[in-house]
């Protein structure tokens, strides 16, 4: 797992305004800052067959955050450098909203069982068999959600490998 950031102020306020508030503008500089991230660690990815996001659901709102940054991202690799998934043609899509796991008072429990049922609304559109898969998400605290999306991933949909990329990692400890 590998992390843009910190999440910390100030990023961390901005993160929570796009995601919570919908505030789209901020998902063309997460984009920028994926992409980034990338090119400066080009070594540790240049293996990766496909770049997928952890989906949200169609009917979350205000925003479907991760498919708006993956947009942006895609948008963002004018070269074409990256196997940015195109937003167009979704490789995984999550199918119906589930209980957030995010949120003050919200044990290691419930983020864990929030995780499962997220990954349990998951279907793939399109075949992983075989592929090295970086997943992209907002932020990362317990790692249960990667850890059970990577996992349906692997098991159900074949993909030989799932490595991690958030714009934000929570400081161990709390935030």
């Amino acid at each position: 797992m590998d992390a843009v950031a910190l999440f910390a102020a100030p990023l961390d306020a901005k993160i929570k305004k796009f995601k919570y508030d919908g505030a789209k503008g901020w998902a063309i500089i997460f984009g920028r800052l994926i992409v980034g991230w990338l090119n400066a660690h080009a070594d540790q990815v240049a293996d990766i067959d496909l770049i997928i996001g952890n989906p949200s659901a169609a009917e979350r709102t205000p925003i479907q955050h991760i498919e708006t940054i993956m947009l942006a991202a895609h948008a963002e690799d004018t070269a074409g450098r990256w196997p940015v998934a195109a937003p167009s043609s979704p490789v995984l899509v999550k199918t119906s909203e589930t209980k957030k796991s995010a949120g003050d008072g919200v044990s290691w429990s419930d983020k864990m069982e929030a995780a499962k049922a997220h990954a349990a609304v998951l279907k793939l559109r399109q075949s992983v068999k075989g592929k090295r898969i970086l997943l992209i998400d907002d932020v990362f605290t317990t790692g249960a959600t990667f850890h059970t999306v990577g996992k349906m991933l692997m098991n159900q949909g074949g993909a030989t490998e799932v490595r991690g990329l958030v714009l934000a990692r929570v400081p161990f400890g709390g935030a």
